[in-house]
């Protein structure tokens, strides 16, 4: 996992480069080892937007086949301080997983 600023929000790259087929392992192991369920999946040519809710805010799980999995506040850069705890909670739970 790493952690970077993006367009001013907090983004964690999970996996560099990859195949759409990581992606979905990914999906399955937040989901079964966290919990998390996802309730907004969309697909836009190669890439995949997936949100989920966590604590008080809303999460992305992305994927883009030139950069590869990330997970994101959902608002991007408009994130609410509540958004962005949730954010570092989910952050912190999957560093004890």
């Amino acid at each position: 996992m790493r952690l970077q600023t993006k367009n001013g929000y907090p983004e964690v790259v999970l996996a560099s480069k990859c195949e759409t087929s990581f992606f979905y392992t990914t999906a399955d192991w937040l989901r079964h080892e966290i919990g998390i369920s996802f309730c907004n999946k969309e697909k836009q040519n190669e890439m995949i937007y997936w949100q989920f809710c966590f604590g008080e805010g809303i999460a992305v799980l992305k994927y883009d086949p030139s950069l590869g999995i990330s997970l994101c506040p959902a608002e991007f850069g408009r994130a609410t301080t509540e958004e962005k705890a949730a954010f570092k909670m989910l952050m912190d739970t999957m560093k004890r997983c």
